[in-house]
């Protein structure tokens, strides 16, 4: 129970029946037995109805509360007889066992069951029918109506929504500050971040077959993206792409990604400006970003412009909030090639890792 608004139909029913008890046991030629059935109904009606709000719902429990108040109107103090009770037990069971989903032809057959019975009881009122079974028919009516309103199909709600997961992709060659700045930028408006290091990016292949020479290996960037990313919360570097042939599309990965996580995950794809531009080139760019909203960090020299192709999808284009630090993978292993220290354009543990494994050293395209 969050709200106490929840409570009010328990409430009546278990005050209505002390109220039964009490007023039998006040006046004069009551009978006790009878409001003690009926306060034990109005006490077992109201926890039952307590159980079903917290296991299915608030419209549940109405429901539920109206049925129970019509099995508690049978201990009314009335000299009701066996023609008079049964019509509100019929109709106590209208919302105490609702049909919850029907096809269309049982809810057709239900509806004219429905009028049929409205018939047979305005029949009785004008006397052309036994008017001891009016009530039978108007319960009968209730019943049926109100099982054709419970039958409908109701469409599938949509799951609520999951966390934010940020897919952050890139070769990271080495991984530098820059890096770490637009990571610190995303989990700022993210509740996870998924750094993906790319197996061989396709628009960086050097040859036909997908191969790209002037990569360095997978485990090492792997390493370095480790290194860069240390201590840094709610944050996990992913490998799946390094265990695929070929070239790495973003497609691919966002496929895996959403099939391992719960429905209604609200995914979001880190890029560059640069990068925006080229977007309507990527494989299968349209399910991309239909399901996942382009996270658009600014870059040195690329205006943040929405191209043309991108219009339609407008809103599921954000630009992120981070620092423009202009560094450059290729100018840091250009650096190192030439006998020069890394800098501080990387962390402390890049640093390391790279003097202690001689990356950059030979073979590296300036």
């Amino acid at each position: 129970m969050s709200e106490r608004r929840d409570l009010w139909v328990p409430a009546v029913l278990v005050l209505a029946g002390c109220g039964l008890l009490a007023w039998h046991l006040l006046r004069p030629g009551g009978a006790p037995l009878v409001g003690a059935a009926a306060c034990t109904v109005g006490l077992l009606s109201g926890i039952a109805c307590l159980f079903v709000r917290i296991r299915q719902g608030q419209k549940r429990v109405v429901q539920f509360g109206i049925g129970c108040g019509f099995i508690l109107a049978t201990f009314m103090p009335l000299d009701l007889g066996l023609h008079q009770v049964l019509p509100l037990l019929i109709a106590a069971l209208a919302f105490l066992l609702p049909i919850r989903a029907a096809p269309v032809q049982t809810r057709m057959v239900l509806l004219g069951v429905a009028g049929l019975m409205a018939i047979l009881s305005m029949l009785c009122m004008l006397g052309v029918i036994d008017r001891a079974l009016t009530w039978y028919f108007v319960a009968g009516a209730l019943f049926f109506t109100m099982q054709v309103l419970y039958s409908r199909v109701r469409p599938e709600e949509p799951p609520p929504p999951g966390a934010r997961v940020c897919i952050y992709g890139g070769t990271f060659d080495p991984f530098h500050r820059g890096h770490r700045a637009l990571c610190e930028a995303a989990l700022e408006v993210n509740d996870r971040l998924l750094v993906v290091v790319a197996g061989s990016a396709p628009h960086k292949f050097a040859d036909e077959d997908g191969a790209a020479p002037d990569r360095t290996p997978f485990h090492h960037r792997v390493a370095m993206t480790r290194a860069g990313v240390e201590m840094l919360p709610r944050t996990e570097v992913l490998e799946l792409e390094g265990k695929r042939v070929g070239p790495s599309y973003t497609i691919d990965t966002l496929t895996v990604l959403m099939s391992s996580y719960p429905p209604g995950t609200r995914w979001r794809v880190l890029v560059g400006a640069d990068m925006l531009a080229d977007f309507p080139n990527w494989r299968e760019w349209r399910t991309i970003i239909e399901n996942a909203i382009l996270l658009v960090a600014r870059r040195p020299g690329h205006p943040l412009e929405t191209p043309a192709a991108l219009e339609a999808y407008a809103e599921n284009i954000l630009a992120l909030d981070a620092p423009e630090l202009g560094l450059s993978s290729s100018a840091i292993r250009a650096r190192v090639a030439a006998g020069e220290p890394p800098g501080d354009e990387v962390q402390p543990g890049v640093r390391a890792y790279i003097r202690d494994h001689g990356l950059y050293l030979e073979g590296v395209d300036a």
